[in-house]
């Protein structure tokens, strides 16, 4: 076994010029032409500690030194840090290579190719920090996301999907997540500390209602997993991304299409079941104002919605009517048919806390653009949910460079989505979210979910620490600062420096004032004052009784404070609850 990983070893070298040509606990340090320095990946486990590894060298090699001291078959490096590095010389065919190696305990992701708005076939190896050597592989690759494709941008996001000697789908699992052949490599280019599209989408997974069809698909996700990796680029560091899963069928489980021959005609046909599509741009239509134009069935867009499963080139001609009728009934409905029928089409208690999820994290950009929209199965039942998707424009980052180190004034804490100037956001004018606000018990829904997660996962305390769990993360293995040396002064952040930590600063601030707000305004509450007058009181009592009796509406009726024991309903046992307090204060 250990002569295999071992062979495995030196044949990767010989076939990777861009490797070192050795091995240290079996894994191979990779050379950054950029810096003309190593780096090698180790366990995380040894970082802040000496680290002892057997010593593989290629043959040709004569020699090697690390700090002065020769190498045979093992190595001992003093301590492991990710701002520590060792000399480093080694002598191959009388030809003495000196440079530096430094360190990280993250996977290294090397690509080699050349890559644009077309997938074009390179090479991907993967190097783990478990010493079990290079991982080989094949893949189409191109460039994925329109912000990130301008000509300044040059940390660009990609699509990775791996392909065997066949040119045929491989796929692939990457740390304990699914096997698939389709992965994406988020860069974070627009996000001063590069992972929040990471992290709110860690949030999200930890507290979302399941879809719908969550009884037939327990492992349905409207979330993606994924790692950080530090990437090379044609033999030169190109900063750490996040190399994840990716938003598609397999993920949100989603029924195949099947194919279905006439045994008379013997002419074959598709059956649709799942479908999936993706909001791609604002308009009437992915703000549910219009119900557009009838589809073209031959394309693999509508009115701003991309088709994102059965692809176009599967299945062709596709079908639109689920997400069209879903369109229409918004743009169309009355205040009674709405209020009485959207259940029917829509997956309420997904929409409860995606309502919510958007004003926690401020999600100015996923309000239309960046929207998933997926039905299950349309042959058994029509209704749609929604899933999360590139979620970098949160927690006080724009999308836009428009002033203020990307923090518009716009975008500070106190503000609310439905204020935000036309430019920037258009929550107010999406018409599902705002009949959605306006009809029976959602909102208080909302409110009730917020206050139900306030002292858990939505607590302030828990969500910086969220995100400073990150940050450490990255910073001890020397990312962060490997990253601000790479793309600090570049064009696409204006030649700006990339300052993480003023970022996270900013970024801690803004969630704890974000959480203030909320509780004080958006999602404000006092369980028991019906009538709204500030106080709980005997009047409260009598209000909802005879709201209760009459079903009229009294002026000042406070719809969220009246579901005094907060469990969505309002009934008699909340008359019970006022008094409760009543009696206890």
């Amino acid at each position: 076994m250990r002569l295999g990983w071992i062979l495995a070893t030196l044949m990767f070298c010989v076939a990777l010029p861009s490797l070192a040509q050795l091995s240290i606990g079996g894994t191979t340090p990779v050379y950054d032409s950029r810096t003309k320095t190593y780096m090698l990946t180790v366990p995380e486990d040894v970082f802040g500690d000496a680290y002892q590894a057997p010593v593989v060298l290629e043959s040709g090699v004569t020699s090697v030194t690390i700090n002065g001291q020769e190498v045979t078959d093992q190595v001992t490096f003093p301590l492991i840090d990710g701002g520590m590095s060792y000399t480093f010389v080694f002598k191959r065919n009388n030809q003495v290579t000196q440079s530096t190696i430094h360190f990280t305990y993250l996977p290294i992701m090397c690509i080699t190719g050349s890559f644009g708005n077309t997938y074009t076939v390179g090479s991907v190896q993967m190097i783990m920090p478990d010493g079990q050597g290079v991982q080989n592989y094949r893949a189409r690759i191109k460039q994925a996301g329109a912000s990130t494709n301008l000509q300044w941008i040059y940390k660009r996001n990609y699509h990775v999907k791996f392909i065997d000697e066949n040119d045929e789908k491989m796929d692939v699992t990457f740390f304990g997540l699914r096997n698939d052949n389709h992965w994406r490599l988020d860069a974070g280019t627009r996000d001063m500390i590069r992972f929040r599209n990471y992290a709110a989408n860690g949030l999200w997974a930890a507290f979302a209602n399941k879809p719908y069809y969550a009884d037939q698909q327990s492992k349905a996700r409207s979330y993606i997993r994924g790692s950080h990796v530090e990437v090379f680029m044609n033999g030169a560091y190109h900063g750490f991304y996040n190399f994840h899963e990716f938003m598609d069928r397999k993920q949100l489980k989603l029924k195949k299409y099947d194919e279905v021959t006439d045994e008379d005609t013997g002419l074959s046909s598709v059956q649709f079941h799942g479908m999936m599509w993706k909001g791609a741009k604002s308009t009437p239509e992915t703000l549910f104002m219009l119900q557009g134009k009838e589809p073209d069935n031959t394309l693999d867009n509508w009115c701003g919605f991309e088709l994102e499963y059965p692809e176009i080139d599967d299945v062709c001609p596709t079908d639109y009517s689920v997400l069209r009728n879903a369109v229409k009934f918004v743009a169309r409905s009355n205040t009674e048919t709405f209020n009485s029928q959207v259940e029917d089409y829509f997956d309420l208690p997904v929409l409860v806390d995606y309502f919510m999820f958007l004003h926690v994290v401020f999600g100015i950009d996923n309000v239309d653009n960046n929207v998933v929209v997926a039905c299950y199965d349309q042959a058994v039942d029509k209704k749609v949910t929604f899933a999360v998707w590139d979620l970098d424009a949160t927690v006080g980052q724009h999308y836009l460079d428009i002033d203020g180190y990307y923090h518009a004034d716009e975008i500070q804490p106190e503000r609310e989505l439905e204020d935000m100037p036309n430019n920037m956001c258009l929550f107010k004018y999406n018409k599902l979210f705002m009949q959605l606000k306006e009809k029976p018990g959602f909102y208080r829904a909302v409110v009730n979910r917020y206050w139900q997660l306030r002292e858990t996962v939505l607590h302030p305390d828990s969500l910086v620490e969220r995100y400073q769990a990150i940050y450490r993360r990255l910073d001890a293995c020397g990312a962060l600062d490997r990253e601000s040396q790479r793309w600090s002064g570049t064009d696409e952040i204006d030649y700006r420096t990339l300052d993480f930590p003023a970022e996270l600063d900013y970024l801690c601030d803004w969630l704890r004032r974000r959480i203030a707000y909320l509780d004080n305004n958006t999602f404000a509450c006092l369980r028991g004052d019906v009538n709204g007058d500030g106080k709980v009181n005997i009047e409260d009592v009598t209000t909802l009784i005879d709201y209760l009796l009459s079903g009229a509406t009294p002026n000042g009726f406070n719809d969220i404070n009246a579901d005094a024991d907060a469990d969505n309903i309002v009934n008699i046992a909340d008359v019970t609850r006022i008094i409760n307090i009543l009696l206890a204060s």
